[in-house]
Protein backbone atom coordinates (compact mmCIF):
# COMPACT_ATOMS: atom_id res chain seq x y z
CA UNK A 1 0.00 0.00 0.00
CA UNK A 2 2.84 2.74 0.94
CA UNK A 3 4.31 2.08 -2.75
CA UNK A 4 0.79 3.68 -4.16
CA UNK A 5 0.69 6.40 -1.90
CA UNK A 6 3.85 7.05 -2.75
CA UNK A 7 2.92 7.34 -6.17
CA UNK A 8 0.04 9.09 -5.87
CA UNK A 9 1.61 12.03 -3.57
CA UNK A 10 4.41 11.92 -6.19
CA UNK A 11 1.69 13.08 -9.30
CA UNK A 12 0.03 15.07 -7.04
CA UNK A 13 2.97 17.28 -6.74
CA UNK A 14 3.84 17.36 -10.11
CA UNK A 15 0.36 18.62 -11.11
CA UNK A 16 0.53 21.04 -8.38
CA UNK A 17 3.82 22.08 -9.60
CA UNK A 18 2.92 22.26 -13.44
CA UNK A 19 -0.08 24.48 -12.20
CA UNK A 20 1.72 26.98 -10.52
CA UNK A 21 4.04 27.58 -13.19
CA UNK A 22 3.04 30.91 -15.21
CA UNK A 23 3.43 30.19 -19.09
CA UNK A 24 5.05 32.04 -21.72
CA UNK A 25 1.92 33.44 -23.32
CA UNK A 26 0.95 34.79 -19.60
CA UNK A 27 4.35 36.07 -18.61
CA UNK A 28 4.47 37.43 -21.71
CA UNK A 29 0.88 39.46 -21.74
CA UNK A 30 1.84 40.52 -18.03
CA UNK A 31 5.03 42.04 -19.25
CA UNK A 32 2.97 44.05 -21.74
CA UNK A 33 0.35 45.42 -19.05
CA UNK A 34 3.52 46.10 -17.02
CA UNK A 35 5.12 48.29 -19.98
CA UNK A 36 1.90 50.18 -20.71
CA UNK A 37 1.30 50.92 -16.97
CA UNK A 38 4.38 52.83 -16.32
CA UNK A 39 3.57 55.46 -19.30
CA UNK A 40 0.25 55.50 -17.38
CA UNK A 41 0.82 56.05 -13.75
CA UNK A 42 1.21 59.68 -12.28
CA UNK A 43 3.54 58.16 -9.67
CA UNK A 44 6.62 59.91 -9.04
CA UNK A 45 9.69 58.37 -8.61
CA UNK A 46 12.75 60.39 -7.16
CA UNK A 47 16.23 59.14 -8.38
CA UNK A 48 18.37 57.61 -5.60
CA UNK A 49 21.56 57.19 -7.53
CA UNK A 50 24.18 59.69 -8.77
CA UNK A 51 26.29 58.52 -11.56
CA UNK A 52 29.16 60.61 -13.59
CA UNK A 53 26.41 60.89 -16.61
CA UNK A 54 22.91 60.58 -15.47
CA UNK A 55 21.00 60.13 -12.45
CA UNK A 56 18.21 57.37 -12.05
CA UNK A 57 16.04 55.65 -9.18
CA UNK A 58 17.32 51.72 -8.71
CA UNK A 59 15.02 49.15 -7.56
CA UNK A 60 15.70 47.42 -4.41
CA UNK A 61 18.54 45.24 -4.39
CA UNK A 62 19.62 46.46 -7.64
CA UNK A 63 23.08 48.01 -8.01
CA UNK A 64 25.56 50.04 -10.35
CA UNK A 65 28.60 47.39 -11.51
CA UNK A 66 30.20 49.74 -14.17
CA UNK A 67 29.69 52.90 -15.40
CA UNK A 68 31.33 53.98 -18.40
CA UNK A 69 30.68 56.68 -21.64
CA UNK A 70 26.78 56.40 -22.13
CA UNK A 71 26.72 53.32 -20.37
CA UNK A 72 25.68 51.91 -17.11
CA UNK A 73 25.99 48.12 -15.99
CA UNK A 74 23.41 47.24 -13.27
CA UNK A 75 22.86 43.95 -11.80
CA UNK A 76 20.36 42.20 -9.85
CA UNK A 77 20.49 38.86 -8.00
CA UNK A 78 22.83 37.70 -10.54
CA UNK A 79 20.90 38.97 -13.24
CA UNK A 80 22.65 41.57 -15.16
CA UNK A 81 21.05 45.11 -17.14
CA UNK A 82 22.60 47.34 -19.33
CA UNK A 83 22.03 50.77 -19.78
CA UNK A 84 22.84 52.64 -22.83
CA UNK A 85 21.73 56.27 -23.60
CA UNK A 86 22.29 59.12 -25.42
CA UNK A 87 21.73 62.17 -23.84
CA UNK A 88 21.00 64.87 -26.59
CA UNK A 89 18.32 62.14 -28.15
CA UNK A 90 14.85 63.75 -27.40
CA UNK A 91 12.66 61.50 -25.43
CA UNK A 92 10.28 60.78 -28.17
CA UNK A 93 13.30 59.69 -30.33
CA UNK A 94 13.59 56.58 -32.33
CA UNK A 95 16.60 56.16 -32.90
CA UNK A 96 16.58 53.09 -30.66
CA UNK A 97 13.80 51.93 -31.64
CA UNK A 98 14.62 51.65 -35.01
CA UNK A 99 17.61 49.81 -34.87
CA UNK A 100 16.26 47.37 -32.55
CA UNK A 101 13.40 46.62 -35.18
CA UNK A 102 16.19 45.98 -37.71
CA UNK A 103 18.39 43.87 -35.63
CA UNK A 104 15.84 41.84 -33.77
CA UNK A 105 13.80 40.39 -36.45
CA UNK A 106 12.28 37.07 -34.52
CA UNK A 107 11.19 38.93 -32.10
CA UNK A 108 7.98 37.62 -30.09
CA UNK A 109 6.87 41.24 -29.04
CA UNK A 110 7.25 44.66 -30.44
CA UNK A 111 5.28 47.21 -29.07
CA UNK A 112 5.41 51.02 -29.17
CA UNK A 113 3.62 53.27 -27.32
CA UNK A 114 3.36 57.34 -27.12
CA UNK A 115 2.36 59.46 -24.15
CA UNK A 116 2.77 62.64 -24.30
CA UNK A 117 6.67 63.36 -25.28
CA UNK A 118 7.95 60.52 -24.76
CA UNK A 119 8.16 57.33 -27.46
CA UNK A 120 8.66 53.98 -25.84
CA UNK A 121 8.90 50.41 -27.29
CA UNK A 122 9.07 47.01 -25.52
CA UNK A 123 10.76 44.02 -27.57
CA UNK A 124 11.03 40.42 -26.35
CA UNK A 125 13.10 38.33 -28.50
CA UNK A 126 13.38 34.41 -27.54
CA UNK A 127 17.01 33.75 -26.31
CA UNK A 128 18.96 30.58 -25.25
CA UNK A 129 18.19 27.63 -22.91
CA UNK A 130 14.40 29.17 -22.90
CA UNK A 131 14.90 32.62 -21.54
CA UNK A 132 13.91 35.60 -22.98
CA UNK A 133 16.02 38.90 -24.20
CA UNK A 134 13.97 41.91 -23.19
CA UNK A 135 15.04 45.19 -24.34
CA UNK A 136 12.61 48.42 -23.02
CA UNK A 137 13.76 51.63 -24.36
CA UNK A 138 12.53 54.88 -24.24
CA UNK A 139 13.80 58.05 -26.68
CA UNK A 140 17.26 57.91 -26.33
CA UNK A 141 17.70 55.04 -23.80
CA UNK A 142 17.39 51.84 -23.30
CA UNK A 143 18.10 49.07 -20.92
CA UNK A 144 18.18 45.25 -22.05
CA UNK A 145 18.38 42.26 -20.05
CA UNK A 146 18.09 38.53 -20.50
CA UNK A 147 14.98 37.11 -18.23
CA UNK A 148 13.73 33.57 -17.47
CA UNK A 149 9.29 33.87 -18.54
CA UNK A 150 8.79 33.42 -14.66
CA UNK A 151 10.56 36.99 -14.16
CA UNK A 152 9.59 38.51 -17.84
CA UNK A 153 7.16 41.21 -15.83
CA UNK A 154 9.22 41.95 -12.88
CA UNK A 155 12.51 42.71 -15.26
CA UNK A 156 10.20 44.75 -17.50
CA UNK A 157 8.80 46.44 -14.65
CA UNK A 158 12.17 47.14 -13.16
CA UNK A 159 13.68 48.48 -16.57
CA UNK A 160 11.00 50.80 -17.20
CA UNK A 161 10.72 52.05 -13.94
CA UNK A 162 14.45 53.35 -13.96
CA UNK A 163 13.93 54.28 -17.47
CA UNK A 164 11.19 57.10 -16.17
CA UNK A 165 13.57 58.39 -13.89
CA UNK A 166 16.74 59.01 -15.96
CA UNK A 167 18.04 62.72 -15.54
CA UNK A 168 21.15 63.21 -17.77
CA UNK A 169 23.38 65.87 -16.26
CA UNK A 170 25.27 68.46 -18.20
Amino acid sequence: MKPVFSVIIIVSFFIFMTGCQISEEDAIEAAKNVFYESFSTSEVVEANFAGEQVDLYLPRGMEVTEEIDFNVQLERNEQIFLLFFIPFEPWDSEVHLLRDQEFENNATVLEVVEEGDKRGYLVITPAEDGQYKVIVGIGGAKITTISTVANLAESTEMMAGILHTVQYKE
